[in-house]
């Protein structure tokens, strides 16, 4: 079997007075911490975590300290946060369905010194499988979260081969809707054997990662999205229309 990894690195050191006490607490669950100077170094030598152990007394704390704080981490929590009873000493947390890339953004808007923070991921491997290496960069400011894959690259690139100067003139642009997140399909997974009985014999567990990318691979293959990509066409053009409608009734 075949192991998939997803090492990260945290650009620049965040400052510990610019995170609240519930984001520095989870934080320090998803990513591996160091202290440096007056803030932290966050990286992932494996892979970030969405499934967090948390002791409940530190969380509930955390959480206390934190109320008066703008956080969208706050709010993902808080009925987690609510149900925790006073019998349980650790608090399985579930970020799957919130990206750690938002606590960042969060931070950001109410640092006096940041004005991005940039995370690195290699995909890599435990064989030499064609699927199984690759990376991404994601920049995170105040007013955007955006990203590229190693395989983005190679799309553009592959455009400018063929098309030259063209490949990035404004008309030509390609813009990505939709991707299959195996992160996703992962947290998915608990909830389908809930409730589809004849899959009772199969347990959570029991699927691998490799399981789940031959999956993700075999459903980008043959899924057919030409209905939806013509809706995406028209409401794009629709919207084109209308920028410029805005745009030359400003300019009269």
């Amino acid at each position: 079997m075949a192991d998939y990894y997803s090492p990260t690195v945290i650009q620049p050191i965040i400052p510990t007075t610019d995170m609240t006490a519930l984001e520095r607490l989870v934080l320090n669950g998803i990513f591996d911490a160091e202290p440096d100077g007056d803030g932290f170094y966050f990286f992932a030598a494996i892979g970030p975590n969405d499934s967090l152990d948390l002791p409940a007394h530190e969380l509930r704390t955390a959480f206390a300290e934190s109320a008066d704080i703008p956080s969208q981490l706050r709010d993902h929590l808080a009925d987690q946060i609510g149900q925790i009873s006073d019998e349980d000493d650790y608090v399985e947390i579930d970020l799957s369905e919130m990206s750690w890339e938002f606590i960042f953004q969060d931070i950001i808007k109410r640092s006096p010194t940041l004005d991005q923070v940039s995370a690195v991921t290699s995909f890599t491997c435990s064989k030499m499988r064609a699927d199984g290496f690759g990376g991404m960069a994601v920049l995170i400011t105040a007013d955007a979260i955006r990203g590229k894959s190693t395989e983005d690259i190679l799309c553009e690139l592959l455009d400018e081969a063929e098309h030259g100067a063209l490949a990035v003139a404004p008309g030509f642009g390609e813009h990505v809707l939709l991707k299959l997140s195996e992160k996703s399909v992962r947290a998915a997974i608990p909830a389908i054997l809930e409730t589809d009985y004849t899959l009772s014999a199969v347990a959570a567990d029991a699927v691998t990662d490799a399981d789940i990318r031959t999956a993700c691979l075999n459903v980008a293959a043959t899924t057919d999205l030409s209905d939806e990509r013509g809706s995406a066409e028209f409401r794009a053009a629709l919207a084109a229309i209308r920028a410029a409608e805005r745009r030359l009734g400003g300019a009269q």
